[in-house]
């Protein structure tokens, strides 16, 4: 990925934490997410750490800000209008695996211990 388009990238995440935190973009997440899922399939160990990121997005106990950052990278998965496209065949997904890996990385402490605390409860 080009430098610009990581620019890009993190412009658009940033304003996507703004609205992952307004009804409107929780909702997307929560009425799209398993949908978008279903529909890009493939690499499973990028679609666990989604499936993680959608459950600590929705735990109650999770700060404003970190929750802000999940719905980011969760809206910029679901939504369609990418730095690449979604129908663009096999690239369209790389940005958001991008993005979904960027907040990972920023997040991953939390993601790695809710993951954890997760697989303890079952």
């Amino acid at each position: 990925m080009k430098q610009s388009d990581h620019r890009k990238m993190v412009a658009m995440l940033s304003d996507l934490k703004e609205r992952a935190l307004t009804r409107e973009g929780e909702k997307t997440i929560i009425d799209q997410f398993n949908d978008k899922i279903a529909r890009v399939g493939g690499i499973q160990a990028v679609i666990h750490k989604l499936k993680v990121m959608y459950n600590y997005f929705r735990d109650p106990r999770v700060s404003k800000m970190k929750k802000g950052l999940a719905g980011a990278a969760l809206l910029y998965f679901i939504l369609p209008t990418d730095i690449i496209f979604d129908w663009v065949p096999l690239m369209g997904y790389v940005d958001d695996m991008t993005a979904v890996l960027f907040v990972w990385r920023l997040l991953s402490k939390e993601l790695d211990q809710f993951e954890r605390d997760c697989e303890q409860t079952r």
